[in-house]
């Protein structure tokens, strides 16, 4: 079977895949790359910080938020 009509069953898809870097030497930086690094890395980031929160209300369920804190002071 060719390389070509091999279906690609060990490549992630969507949130799952993996971006990379490497360095070549260019008269200017590729932007396009450079800006979808950064917001890849900005959405996991988010992510994290969104499921972390979750699971911190998850085992303190009768804590009041930050919100509900400040407007009964």
């Amino acid at each position: 079977m060719s390389k070509r009509n091999r279906k690609r069953s060990r490549q992630p898809i969507g949130k799952d895949r993996r971006i990379s870097i490497r360095s070549q030497l260019r008269t200017e930086p590729d932007v396009h790359k450079i800006a979808k690094a950064v917001v890849a890395l900005a959405l996991a980031q988010a992510e994290a910080e969104a499921q972390n929160q979750t699971a911190q209300q998850a085992v303190t369920p009768g804590r009041e938020g930050p919100d509900d804190a400040q407007s009964s002071s």
